[in-house]
């Protein structure tokens, strides 16, 4: 989920609110939050509102993002808990989409030791936007065990475009990470290509199709268009 790229402001009433109360297990059950939770909490910026997400859903919800990246240490504190969690996968590469995924990836590739990839957002097909890896990287996920890693899941267009390109590419995908998910997108995805999904947090929201948006039918403008998730 991002909001880099296109992102145009059409009425914009930013109302943050409490992290921890929103916070679930991925069982659904709330969580106490650890230590690595309140990190999260006290560095991420919820904001509600009504967002169009580039998969074309609406949402009622939106992460700043791009903070959590600025102070370096900690998020390789987080990187450090991904890459443990994942130990288990036995990763030979670790990938992500550009930006904050591939940022992310970088780091838990670093900790355990693992190559890193990347893919990148090539410009919109008639069938949507797509996430490839350059040319010079996709030799490097050939017949190798890959974990797939974002910094955060809602409706999983990027994750689901760029494990696309993984398959295309000849990679074995063993398992999926991110800081945080929203919704169930992630762990539907994880179930539907049997690997393990390890997230640091998740985040219950509303996530609609056009033409079921509640908020659209109760009249409210758009907060932010084109947000990727």
């Amino acid at each position: 989920m991002r909001h880099e790229g296109v992102l145009r402001c059409l009425h914009f009433d930013k109302r943050t609110v409490d992290f921890a109360a929103h916070m679930r297990r991925n069982d659904g059950d709330p969580v106490a939050l650890d230590e690595t939770a309140r990190a999260l909490h006290a560095a991420l910026a919820v904001v509600r509102g009504h967002f169009l997400y580039e998969s074309g859903h609406h949402g009622d919800l939106w992460l700043d993002l791009n903070r959590l990246f600025v102070d370096a240490p900690r998020m390789r504190g987080w990187s450090a808990e991904l890459a443990r969690r994942t130990q288990g996968c036995r990763a030979e590469v670790v990938c992500g989409p550009l930006i904050g995924g591939a940022l992310l990836a970088q780091f838990v590739a670093g900790e355990l030791g693992a190559e890193f990839v990347f893919a990148e957002r090539s410009a919109p097909e008639a069938d949507g936007l797509h996430y490839r890896l350059p040319q010079s990287l996709r030799r490097s996920v050939k017949a190798r065990r890959v974990l797939l890693v974002d910094d955060a899941v809602n409706a999983g267009s990027a994750w689901r475009s760029t494990l696309a390109e993984l398959d295309e590419c000849g990679a074995q995908l063993v398992g999926l990470a991110t800081l945080v998910t929203l919704g169930d997108a992630a762990r539907r995805c994880a179930a539907q290509r049997s690997v393990p999904l390890h997230a640091l947090a998740t985040l219950e929201h509303g996530l609609w199709a056009p033409d079921d948006c509640p908020l659209c039918k109760l009249g409210r403008p758009l907060t932010y268009e084109s947000i990727r998730d």
